[in-house]
C-alpha cells in the first residue's frame, strides 16, 4: 500500500504541492486571525480588569464633583471622580486634536510627569501626531512629551476625546487660565451587571446633562469593531482559498484517474479491491492537505503574533506580549479541512469502481475517450489554427470549466475588492453619516455671533454656516444623542423617510432604529431638559459608519440656547490659520473634525491593506491554477501532440493553439466574472459592510478599472500558458507509437 500511494503521489507531484500550498495558505490565513483576534479580545480584557477600569464612564461638562450623586443611585457599588480640562491641541498636518486633561495616575501605570511635561495616550504615539520630546502649546504653557501610555478606557479610534495626564500643578495653572473648559469623570463600579445595558444609570437625575455615559461593554466593543471588520474579510478570503483547493483535488483526482486507468486496472489485476485502491487515492491527497496544515501550525506560532501586532496596533497599544497559539482554533481548523477534504475526495472516485482489471491490456483510454485523438481538417469557417483549438477546448471541456470557473471566480473577487476599496477613498463622509463640519463658534449672543462670522469671513471665505445644538433626549429609557443643525448636513444620507422639517421631527441612525424596534412615521414621546414628556415623529433613517452609532438629527430648538455656530470654510487651507490667528473677546473657535478624520484614515487604511493582499493572493492563485491546468492538459495529450507533430504542426503552432485554448476558458470565466459582479456583486459587499453597521454601499467601479483588472489577468494568464508549453517542444513522434 505504501509503494501505490507513494507511485501515486509521484504521478501527481505538481497537484500534490498545489494542494499542499493552498491548504497551507488557507489554514495559516485562519489560523492566524482567529488565534489573534481572540488574543485582542483577552488581552484587552485583562488590561480593562488589571487597571482596574470601571464597569460605567460617566463624562459631565460641570465644575462640581458629581461623585456624590451617583453614590446615592440603585446598584452602585462605588464612585469616583477626577476633574479633567478640556483642551485642544495640534497634531500631525496640523490637525487639532480634542484632549481630556488629569493630574491622575492612579489608573496608569506611569510617574506622574513634572510642571513642564504632559504624558499622552499611546494612540496619538501610534499615529504619528506626537513622538517623545515634542512641544506642545496648551494655553499659555508649553509642555514637552515626557511619553505615553496605553489607555484602554478613550484611546480607541472611534472615540473622540484622548486622555493626557500633566502635574498637579500644571493642571491648577490651567484650570486658572481664562476660558478653560472643566469636566468631570466618573468611574463607576456596579454592584451587579444589569440585565439591560441600555438602562444605565436610568436613576441618576442628570443623565440628560451627562456628555458620556459608557458601560465597559460598550467601550470594549470600540477597541475591538476595526478587529473583527478587517478579521472577517481576511477569513472570508481564506475560506474562499480553500474553496480553490476543494477544486484543485476533484481536478486532479478527475485528471489523475482519466490518466491512470491502466495502473489502477494493474492494481486491480494483482489482487486490489476497489475500496484499496480508494484508500490509496485518499491517503495521497490527504498527506498533502496534511503537509500543508503541519507546515501552517508551525508557522502560525510567528504569524499570529505578527497579526496580533497589527491588530493591536489599531488602537494605538504599543507594548506587545508573545501570545500562544490557540490549541482550540487549530483543532477546529484541522478537523475541518480535513473532512471536507475526504468528503471531496470520495465523492470523485466514482469513475474508479468503473475501471475492470481487463483496462490493464488495452491502451489506458476509457472506452469514451477512444477515437478522440481524430479531430476534422475539412475546410472550416474558423482559420485552421482556431478551428483546431476550439475543437480541442471542446473536447477537454471538463479540464478547462475548471480553469473557467477558478478565473471567473478570482476575477469576480477581484472586481469586488477594487469596488470595495474604491467606495472608501477619498471624501467618505456621506457614506460613514458623519457630517463635514470645519469649526464650532461659540458665542454669547446673536450680536457677537454676526460680528465673529464677518470677521472670520475675512480670513478665509466661509462657504456655510448655521446654528447647531448638542442636545439629549431620552428614548425607550435610553440617553440619545440629538444634533440640532439649522440645516440638516447634506451627509446625512437618508436610507428611508426624509430629513426633519421642524424640531418635532427626529432623524435616527440606522442602527438606533433597529435597536430600539422603531419605524419610520412612528410617534414617540421622549424625555428632555425641558419637558419630561414630548411627542416627537421619526421621519426618517441616515446611515452610520459604526453600531457605536446611536445617534439622531433634528432641526434646531428656539427654546434653547442657540451659542454655538458650525462653519465650513471654502478651503480647509487656510483653517490652521483661522484656528491660530483669530482672536475675539467672548468667542471661542473649536476645529471638531479631528476625531472624524483618525477614524475614516484608520479604515482606510485597513481597507486598502485587505485590497492589496486579496490581490496578490488573486495573482499568485489563479497564476498557479492556470499553469497546473496546461501542464496537466499536456501530458494527458502526448500521443495527440505526436500525431499533430507527424501531420506537420510545428512545436510554435501548437502551443499557439493551446495558447487559443487558454483564450476559449478565459474568454468564459471572465464573462461569468461580469456576470456575477452585475448580479450578486452588490449583494455580497452590502453584506460585507453592513459588519460595520453600514446599511447601505453603492459604488460604481470606473470602467478603466474593470479592464485593467481583466488586462492583468489575461496577461499573466498568457504568460504562464506559454512557459507551460514549453513542454511541447520535449514531446517526439514515437510518442504517438
Amino acid at each position: 500500500m505504501q509503494k501505490i500511494v507513494k507511485s501515486l503521489i509521484l504521478g501527481q507531484k505538481a497537484f500534490m504541492v498545489t494542494i499542499a500550498i493552498l491548504t497551507l495558505l488557507s489554514s495559516l490565513t485562519m489560523i492566524t486571525v482567529l488565534t489573534a483576534y481572540q488574543a485582542n479580545v483577552s488581552q484587552y480584557q485583562t488590561a480593562y480588569r488589571t487597571h482596574k477600569l470601571p464597569d460605567i464612564l460617566v463624562k459631565q461638562d460641570t465644575q462640581q464633583d458629581v461623585a456624590a450623586d451617583l453614590k446615592g443611585l440603585k446598584n452602585v457599588k462605588n464612585v469616583s471622580s477626577v476633574p479633567n480640562i478640556i483642551t485642544q491641541v495640534e497634531g500631525k498636518d496640523k490637525q487639532n486634536i480634542a484632549l481630556l486633561l488629569s493630574d491622575d495616575t492612579t489608573r496608569v501605570n506611569v510617574q506622574a510627569p513634572s510642571d513642564h511635561e504632559v504624558i499622552l495616550a499611546s494612540y496619538l504615539e501610534s499615529t504619528g501626531n506626537f513622538k517623545r520630546g515634542d512641544t506642545i502649546h496648551i494655553g499659555n504653557k508649553n509642555l514637552i512629551v515626557k511619553g505615553f501610555y496605553e489607555d484602554q478606557l478613550l484611546g480607541s479610534p472611534l472615540f473622540k476625546y484622548k486622555q493626557g495626564i500633566v502635574s498637579q500643578t500644571t493642571f491648577n495653572t490651567l484650570v486658572a487660565q481664562k476660558g478653560s473648559q472643566m469636566t468631570q469623570m466618573a468611574f463607576v463600579d456596579l454592584v451587579k451587571k444589569p440585565k439591560n445595558a441600555d438602562n444605565l444609570l436610568s436613576d441618576y437625575h442628570n443623565r440628560l446633562k451627562a456628555d458620556l455615559i459608557y458601560d465597559k461593554a460598550y467601550i470594549q466593543k470600540a477597541y475591538t469593531m476595526l478587529p473583527t471588520i478587517v478579521a472577517l474579510v481576511i477569513i472570508l478570503a481564506a475560506i474562499f482559498l480553500f474553496g480553490i483547493c476543494q477544486f484543485v483535488i476533484r481536478f486532479a483526482l478527475v485528471s489523475g484517474i482519466a490518466k491512470d486507468r491502466k495502473k489502477i486496472a494493474t492494481f486491480k489485476t494483482l489482487g486490489m479491491s476497489g475500496r484499496q485502491v480508494k484508500l490509496a487515492y485518499v491517503s495521497a491527497f490527504l498527506l498533502s492537505n496534511m503537509a500543508g496544515l503541519f507546515v501552517a501550525i508551525l508557522a502560525s506560532f510567528w504569524t499570529s503574533n505578527v497579526a496580533f501586532i497589527f491588530f493591536w496596533h489599531l488602537n494605538g497599544f504599543t507594548s506587545v506580549k508573545h501570545i500562544p497559539l490557540n490549541i482550540v482554533v487549530v483543532l477546529a481548523i484541522t478537523l475541518l479541512m480535513l473532512g471536507l477534504s475526504m468528503i471531496i475526495i470520495l465523492l470523485s472516485l466514482k469513475e474508479t469502481g468503473n475501471i475492470s482489471p481487463a483496462s490493464a491490456f488495452q491502451d489506458g483510454q476509457s472506452k469514451s475517450k477512444q477515437g478522440k485523438f481524430n479531430f476534422d481538417l475539412t475546410k472550416n469557417s474558423l482559420p485552421l489554427q482556431i478551428g483546431i483549438a476550439f475543437k480541442d477546448y471542446v473536447q477537454k471541456i471538463g479540464h478547462y470549466m475548471t480553469f473557467t470557473l477558478v478565473i471567473g471566480l478570482f476575477v469576480f473577487l477581484s472586481l469586488m475588492i477594487a469596488t470595495l476599496n474604491q467606495g472608501f477613498k477619498g471624501h467618505v463622509d456621506s457614506l460613514f453619516g458623519l457630517p463635514k463640519v470645519d469649526v464650532v463658534m461659540r458665542t454669547p449672543d446673536h450680536t457677537i455671533r454676526g460680528e465673529a462670522l464677518q470677521q472670520i469671513n475675512t480670513l478665509t471665505s466661509i462657504k456655510s454656516s448655521g446654528y447647531i445644538q448638542e442636545t439629549k433626549i431620552v428614548l425607550k429609557d435610553e440617553v440619545i444623542p440629538v444634533h440640532r443643525y439649522s440645516t440638516i448636513p447634506y451627509e446625512m444620507k437618508v436610507l428611508s423617510g426624509h430629513t426633519p422639517k421642524n424640531q418635532q421631527e427626529l432623524l435616527l441612525s440606522s442602527n438606533l432604529i433597529k435597536t430600539l424596534k422603531l419605524k419610520v412615521g412612528q410617534k414617540v414621546h421622549i424625555k428632555t431638559q425641558l419637558s419630561d414628556n414630548t411627542e416627537m415623529t421619526i421621519v426618517g433613517t441616515y446611515q452610520t459608519i459604526n453600531n457605536l452609532g446611536k445617534e439622531a438629527y433634528s432641526l434646531v430648538d428656539l427654546d434653547l440656547p442657540m451659542n454655538n455656530t458650525y462653519i465650513n470654510l471654502k478651503s480647509t487651507d487656510q483653517k490652521d490659520k483661522l484656528l491660530t490667528g483669530f482672536h475675539r473677546d467672548k468667542v471661542q473657535l473649536t476645529d471638531t473634525s479631528a476625531s472624524s478624520k483618525s477614524l475614516i484614515t484608520t479604515i482606510q487604511t485597513a481597507v486598502k491593506l485587505l485590497a492589496s493582499i486579496i490581490s496578490i493572493l488573486t495573482l499568485v492563485i489563479s497564476g498557479l491554477f492556470v499553469y497546473l491546468v496546461s501542464y496537466l492538459t499536456i501530458e494527458t495529450e502526448k500521443r495527440q501532440l505526436a500525431l499533430k507533430k507527424m501531420l506537420g504542426f510545428t512545436n510554435v503552432q501548437l502551443k499557439v493553439q493551446y495558447l487559443f485554448r487558454a483564450g476559449f476558458a478565459l474568454a468564459l470565466g471572465i464573462g461569468l466574472s461580469l456576470i456575477l459582479d452585475r448580479f450578486i456583486g452588490s449583494f455580497l459587499l452590502n453584506g460585507l459592510v453592513d459588519l460595520g453597521g453600514l446599511t447601505q454601499f453603492t459604488v460604481q467601479l470606473p470602467l478603466s478599472y474593470d479592464i485593467a483588472i481583466i488586462l492583468l489577468l489575461v496577461v499573466e494568464s498568457s504568460l504562464i500558458v506559454i512557459s507551460a508549453s514549453r513542454r511541447i517542444t520535449k514531446i517526439k513522434i514515437g510518442y504517438f507509437l
